[in-house]
């Protein structure tokens, strides 16, 4: 994995952990998580509109498939934190991702790691769950909790496939085609986002959005690019490493924890973060 992919995959890392501490530290996470995908929504679909090349007809079937598999994650996460909180989800759901990852990014996309890439993948899911992971929660998680934690990995696990072979198969088609396959993807995704979230916080909505409007269309501004990032790795390098080293976001999301939303720095993190970070660095040198 050459060094520039590297640092485009960390960057994403970071700007994940961002965009979802301000949906941790929000007074509403619907609210919070509606207004990041809605302003991300108009927002590309201006840009899609007005600067961008039409896609092709046989693109559209990629970019409202890719579109559905966001939302559907988007779905089963918030759910998944109403039913538990995030030491119980949220290991279970970046930790289970990669694991799936690799184990269909052969026969579905066509990567197949070498031992490196596999080893360091393994790490790195080895530190996402040691950073993560708290026993005493999880032991205390119910099935639903479980469950929804689970499918919310297989999301991550199917957009992230998915996403691969559509960036690959779009990009090279079209002018500025990470573009197009990121605006598009963005706009199709938004739409089940704000109605679930009209749905759910349904004259709510106006008054949140006069107080916290900034801050959903700061987040939406950092998940855009963040994810422009990823699509970018994902056209040039294995599925499953990109996936894995993109979970090097726990680390920067335990640092903004800490740092800014007070939480416990913790024994066990500072050994389980060497770990995530060791994995990382031997991503760069396997392939």
């Amino acid at each position: 994995m050459s060094t520039l992919i590297v640092l485009a995959v960390l960057l994403a890392a970071l700007l994940h952990a961002g965009w979802n501490a301000l949906v941790k530290g929000g007074s509403d996470r619907w609210m919070t998580s509606g207004m990041i995908g809605g302003f991300g929504g108009i927002g590309a679909l201006i840009i899609a509109l007005v600067v961008l090349p039409v896609p092709q007809a046989h693109h559209w079937p990629w970019l409202i498939g890719s579109g559905a598999l966001h939302a559907l994650y988007f779905i089963f996460l918030v759910n998944a934190y109403a039913h538990g909180d995030l030491g119980k989800v949220y290991p279970i759901a970046r930790g289970s991702a990669p694991l799936i990852i690799v184990a269909l990014s052969a026969p579905l996309v066509g990567d197949i790691p070498n031992l490196g890439e596999l080893a360091a993948v393994l790490i790195i899911v080895a530190g996402v769950l040691a950073l993560s992971l708290e026993p005493a929660k999880l032991a205390t998680a119910n099935l639903r909790t479980i469950i929804l934690a689970l499918l919310t990995g297989a999301c991550i696990a199917a957009y992230s496939l998915f996403d691969a072979v559509g960036i690959r198969t779009v990009a090279p088609e079209i002018e500025h085609g990470l573009f197009v396959y990121l605006a598009w993807i963005m706009v199709f995704a938004a739409i089940p986002i704000m109605t679930a979230t009209y749905i759910v916080r349904r004259g709510h909505i106006l008054s949140h959005l006069r107080t916290h409007a900034l801050t959903g269309i700061g987040g939406a501004t950092i998940a855009l690019t963040s994810y422009g990032l990823v699509l970018f790795a994902f056209a040039n390098a294995s599925v499953a490493s990109v996936a894995a080293l993109r979970e090097t976001g726990v680390v920067f999301a335990a640092l903004i924890g800490v740092l800014v939303l007070g939480e416990p720095l913790g024994k066990r993190r500072i050994p389980a973060a060497i770990l995530v970070a060791g994995g990382a660095a031997a991503l760069k040198f396997a392939a």
